[in-house]
């Protein structure tokens, strides 16, 4: 699935733009510990019913982010928006890989094939609350 989503254009692109700290120095600091289970980022792009051109609104995409905007509620969304034009990037916490994935199947816009998407394990290696918050 990842393989077909790069093929079809969707790239994903992580940068650290200025100094972050460890996962393991924020531990080691005092921080809070991380939440139990794991990370997984998730892309969503173009499914076959897809059309070409179409904008990110309509039949499908309105239950897509009223889905998402739900498990933000919930707190399994830690992030969640556009990447691109018709793709999507969203980093989730599940408790493995089945939950995760069925996470991106419950989307209805996933269900609808407008959107096809991938859940991959996100390891949390660097943050940087500042370039998140923009100080």
């Amino acid at each position: 699935m990842l393989r077909s989503l790069i093929s079809a254009g969707v790239l994903v692109l992580c940068l650290v733009l200025a100094p972050a700290t460890s996962v393991r120095a924020e531990k080691q600091a005092g921080n809070p510990q991380i939440a139990k289970g794991q990370l997984y980022a998730v892309v969503l792009g173009p499914g076959p019913a897809w059309h070409r051109g179409q904008p990110f609104k309509g039949p499908g995409l309105n239950e897509h982010r009223r889905y998402w905007q739900r498990l933000h509620a919930e707190g399994r969304v830690a992030s969640a928006g556009p990447l691109g034009k018709d793709t999507g990037l969203a980093v989730i916490r599940a408790p493995g890989q089945r939950e995760a994935d069925a996470l991106v199947a419950g989307d209805p816009a996933v269900r609808a094939r407008i959107l096809r998407g991938v859940a991959r394990p996100y390891a949390l290696e660097l943050v940087s609350t500042a370039v998140l918050v923009g100080r």
